[in-house]
């Protein structure tokens, strides 16, 4: 009897610890502290109760890992697996701090980032390809996290680029696009308003050049590419002859593509660019859509 009386006495003492957490903002803020001391002490299941009781504003990536670490603790694998998963897909560059996560944990979290990260990526890569299109400032930021989040898994799994070729592939895409967001950036922080008149006097009459021949390379993509569609753009300079003189890639589009699409570049013609109706030496940006088959 008196077993049972020291029992409910803890329980009602555990239950009023609770309701002071959540009682207060500023306990509120303490609740991580308290979910480890629950943790530390081995009592799992009020730790999941607390953090079962947590907003969706509050569901930040070192709150969940501790959910992660109560569910193994009590052998629930597969549900700490499933909210590995949701940390991952809500958070792609969040990483367990290694002092707190044991080997097991950390090798669950790298098994889980493995399968997810190349749908994640792609998802970025083309969230931040469309704020490039729409001219939106923040896709210079979408793509460096896209090349970070990349780099972070290959190093944490040891992932090279023969093992994740589309992983690879992504990284090269989002590194053009970043190059050419930074390199539009720094065009529009130089560019010096003229007066009008002083344009209109001064300003060239100038023509484009002309596609004389200018044949696109086939595409036949390999086998893991064939589903996708990539993007990319080609620079020529042309001379004022016509004959192109060099090329580069504005950013690059496939590793497969490239050297096909520089080569063919290398035959092309054009009626030069006019400078006040004389031939003149220019450059010319080709976009280039290789859509699946």
């Amino acid at each position: 009897m008196k077993g049972c009386v020291v029992n409910m006495r803890s329980a009602v003492i555990a239950g009023a610890i609770l309701a002071s957490v959540w009682s207060s903002p500023a306990a509120a803020q303490d609740s991580l502290q308290y979910v480890k001391t629950l943790y530390a002490s081995a009592a799992y299941e009020d730790a999941l109760n607390v953090l079962g009781r947590l907003q969706a504003s509050q569901r930040r990536p070192e709150y969940e890992q501790y959910r992660v670490f109560c569910l193994v603790a009590l052998g629930r694998t597969a549900e700490a697996e499933r909210a590995i998963a949701f940390v991952v897909a809500e958070y792609p560059a969040f990483v367990p701090d290694a002092q707190e996560t044991s080997p097991r944990i950390r090798e669950m979290f790298n098994r889980v980032r493995r399968t997810l990260v190349p749908e994640i990526a792609q998802r970025m890569y083309l969230q931040a390809r469309a704020a490039l299109d729409r001219k939106d400032k923040t896709a210079e930021a979408q793509f460096e996290a896209l090349v970070a989040l990349i780099d972070s898994t290959s190093s944490q799994n040891g992932i090279g680029d023969e093992d994740e070729p589309m992983l690879s592939e992504l990284k090269l895409l989002a590194s053009g696009f970043l190059d050419l967001s930074r390199a539009s950036a720094r065009a529009e922080r130089h560019v010096e308003p003229v007066p009008a008149l002083a344009t209109a006097a001064r300003s060239p009459t100038i023509t484009s050049p002309v596609p004389v021949k200018q044949t696109l390379p086939v595409w036949v993509p390999p086998d893991q590419a064939s589903q996708r569609e990539f993007r990319g753009a080609i620079r020529v300079f042309i001379s004022d002859t016509g004959h192109v003189t060099g090329a580069e890639l504005a950013p690059a589009i496939h590793p497969v593509y490239d050297r096909l699409l520089l080569q063919a570049a290398k035959s092309w013609e054009y009626q030069p660019a006019l400078r006040n109706g004389a031939p003149t030496a220019s450059e010319k940006l080709i976009e280039v859509v290789l859509r699946p088959r």
